[in-house]
This record gives C-alpha cells, structure tokens and sequence, in this order.
C-alpha cells in the first residue's frame, strides 16, 4: 500500500488493487448495462494509477456511483473493505475473480521498484525486449519506437513484430520481414553505436505445438520468440504443446507463457515444472511481459521458473511509444520474484546479446 506520511488518514485506506477488486466484485452483481460498466471503469482506473485510487476512481464517475466509492475508499482496512463488498452484494459470488488473481496495481509497481534491489532497477537493463511497429499491430514506425528507446537510455532493443499466423494482427511474411530487414539495417549504420536494434520474430505456437513460420525463415532473423495467442483450452493440459515449442530448434524466448489475461481468462493449464526444466535444458529464456493486462510470467511461476535455472527475459510488449515503460512491470515481478541479476537477459551488453543469440 503506498501511503502518504503526511496525511494519517490514507494509512488507513485500502491499497488501490483492493478498492479496485471491491469495485470488480460489486460490478459482477449489476446486468449487462451501464450500471456494470461504469463499475468496471471506476476499477481499472483505480487499478492503474499509481497515486490516490479514490480520486482516480471517482473520475468520471456517474453521481449515482460516486457515494458508493467514497463509502469503499472511506473503509479502514482491506477487512473492512471486504466486509462492506460482502454486504453491497448481497449473497452474489463474484464470478471472474480468479482472472485477477495475482496481477499488481499499478501503485504496487511503484511501490516495488521504490524498495526493491536497485540492481533490478528498469534504469539498470541495458536491453528493451519485445516491442511492436505498423509492420504488424503496433501504432508507431520501427524508427519512432528505435528512437523511444534510445531516449530511455537502452543501448539496444529488440523489435518482436508477429509473424503472419496470427491473422488479426496482420503478421510478417517473408516479404515483410525482408524490408523491415533493410529498415533496422539503415538505422544500425546510422544510429547503431548508440542504439542497436535486433530484428526478432513472434511466432504463433499452433495447437500440435509446431511452429507457423518455416525453419529458413526463421533463420533469417535474429531471435525467434514463441507465444500462444488461440486454443487457450481452459480445461486442456497444455504441456505437450509447449515442450515441442521450446524443443524447436532455434526458439530463444517463451513469451507470456500462461497467455493470461486481466479479467478475461486465466490462461494456460500446463505442468509448468516440467516446461521450465526444458527451457534451462534448451537455453529457451521464459519472459515476464509487462503488459499491464498480462503480467506474465506472475511471481509465483517466476519463482519456478529461476528454481528450475532458467534465464530470465524483461518485457514491455509495447505497441505504442507510451508502452515502453511497461517493462516497470516486469522489474517488479522480477524483484518481488528475488530473481538473481545475472538471469536477466537485459542486462547484457549489445556484443554479449548478440553472442547469447548466436548460441541458441
């Protein structure tokens, strides 16, 4: 909970991410309509700002709604909260609150990386992973989002558009890839001593856990990354699929691995032991993307991720210039995780990436 010492009423407040759960809930009571809605609105953006989530919450807010949130936010405590969400929704039982569990407020980030290890510190990382351009479904030119992160202070990034299997995200083909190729090659003579830019490729993992772009293609660009994107299967043990996934020659990265989502799906169901031990294995790095509706790997499967030796890979999954700062979310997943600086991928230099790339 971030707290403001000069003011002793908001040490008695709920944290954000718990305002934000009560106004879920009680929106998981209403029909579909716009009493629902304007709950949900009012709980992600207490959810993701990182300062006062009353005040956020009652933003916009329609007047009927805005006593409820003075009456939730004026709780003293999170039990004091739950028992006033408990009695507003009067014997309901929230429905999708196993798709939050295990996701961090946006004030939870910022209160991490202000007490966490400064050697996991996002001004520490020296690479920015997996962002998008136009070239697939990012909103910025591959130049705009080099730029971005040079400004950031990156000596090297890493440009992940999708490869054409998933179909809504209008993905690279062969084609596609060759002249993003002579872009990123333009800016490194131009800009790479300062900036360097590796083109990567994120492939779809199919149903049967194969690959949707060819080997030769595949080795056309710098780094493979694998991620599920469909046949989310919730009742299905995905393990099998994932193994043959990481098993293929020339994979570097397991992106979102649970393929989890805020409030939509819980993700994959797999033996993640056992996926994690084939990652060490093959040299496969396992993600924590940042994507604030992602957050994934979580802190637990993180946890088993480092136990099982695996290398460790910081993500913002960014599709716009503004998202870049998402890789805060993966430094504190990483930090609350305790991961040991030396598995982080982004710390290396631009040679000694280049060098753990050609190793895959």
């Amino acid at each position: 909970m971030v707290t403001n010492p000069k003011s002793p009423r908001s040490r008695t407040r709920p944290p954000n991410g718990a305002l934000a759960e009560a106004l879920f809930t009680l929106s998981e009571t209403e029909p579909p309509g716009e009493r629902r809605v304007a709950l949900l609105r009012a709980g992600y953006a207490a959810f993701d700002t990182a300062s006062g989530a009353r005040r956020a919450a009652l933003d916009g807010a329609p007047r009927w709604l805005r006593p409820l949130i003075e009456q939730l936010a004026a709780c003293r405590g999170e039990d004091a909260l739950a028992a006033a969400v408990e009695r507003l929704a009067a014997g309901h039982q929230p429905r999708q609150r196993g798709t939050r569990a295990g996701y961090l407020s946006r004030a939870a980030v910022a209160e991490i990386l202000r007490n966490g290890p400064d050697d996991l510190s996002p001004q520490r990382l020296r690479g920015a992973f997996h962002w998008h351009t136009r070239d697939s479904d990012g909103k910025a030119t591959l130049d705009a989002m080099a730029r971005a992160c040079r400004r950031r202070g990156f000596a090297w990034s890493m440009v992940t558009d999708h490869s054409r299997g998933l179909e809504v995200a209008s993905g690279l083909d062969r084609e596609g890839l060759r002249l993003q190729r002579g872009r990123i090659e333009k800016w490194n003579n131009h800009h790479g001593e300062e900036h360097r830019v590796f083109q990567g490729l994120e492939v779809e993992v199919l149903a049967d856990g194969t690959l949707d772009v060819p080997k030769g293609e595949r080795l056309e660009v710098d780094c493979v990354v694998a991620a599920v994107h469909s046949r989310f299967d919730p009742d299905r043990d995905q393990t099998d699929r994932l193994l043959r996934a990481v098993s293929t020659p020339g994979v570097h990265v397991l992106a979102h691995p649970r393929g989890r989502h805020f409030h939509h799906r819980q993700g994959l169901k797999a033996r993640w032991e056992r996926v994690f031990e084939a990652c060490s294995d093959r040299g496969v790095a396992v993600e924590i993307n940042g994507f604030p509706r992602r957050q994934d790997l979580d802190v637990e499967l993180t946890r088993l991720a480092v136990a099982a030796g695996c290398e460790i890979i910081l993500a913002s999954d960014a599709h716009a210039v503004p998202h870049l700062e998402f890789d805060t979310y993966a430094a504190a997943i990483a930090m609350r995780a305790e991961v040991p600086r030396e598995r982080i991928v982004n710390v290396l230099h631009g040679d000694e990436f280049e060098l753990w790339l050609q190793e895959r």
